[in-house]
């Protein structure tokens, strides 16, 4: 949701999801700043959230927020990625975890250990999902073979990482 989506808006969302077929997995990512402020609005979000099965995605940013701007990509990510709090809450079955790397790849796994803690708790009872990326994202295979080896450490039945098709050399 964009940032102007805000508490008033939450009707207009209930109503939307409660009109979706039943047989599907969704995910609401918002970035309204009083959505991360642990009061009556995120509350009502995630309450509502709960009541209908509807998975909060949980956005990580710091890695980005983190960097060093010195490139016009680390820039421009920085100026419209959503600097917002980690809520690590599980609204659903599914919590999907979007955590986006920065092009320094110690930096992004120094950040990523919270996840190696979170995520093993989380299995037991929910099936979480981890959207990885980064400003440029030429250089999201390598933050998957950053992250990939610590993850299996911390969740052995993960398996290998997911095969990243070559590039074509038709461009």
């Amino acid at each position: 949701m964009p940032a102007t989506f805000g508490p008033t808006d939450l009707p207009a969302l209930w109503h939307f999801l409660d009109t979706l077929p039943k047989i599907f997995t969704y995910g609401v990512e918002v970035r309204h700043p009083l959505f991360f402020t642990k009061g009556d609005a995120e509350t009502a979000l995630n309450r509502g959230l709960h009541q209908r099965g509807v998975n909060r995605v949980i956005l990580d940013s710091r890695p980005v927020h983190s960097a060093v701007p010195h490139s016009e990509t680390i820039i421009e990510a920085q100026r419209k990625k959503p600097k917002v709090p980690v809520h690590a809450v599980v609204t659903a079955q599914h919590p999907m975890v979007r955590f986006i790397g920065s092009d320094d790849m110690a930096q992004n796994r120094e950040l990523f250990a919270v996840w190696l803690k979170t995520l093993p708790q989380w299995v037991n009872s929910t099936t979480p999902y981890l959207f990885l990326h980064t400003p440029d994202i030429a250089q999201a295979p390598e933050l998957v073979d950053t992250l990939w080896a610590d993850l299996r450490s911390a969740l052995p039945d993960v398996g290998a990482a997911p095969a990243i098709p070559q590039q074509s050399s038709l461009f």
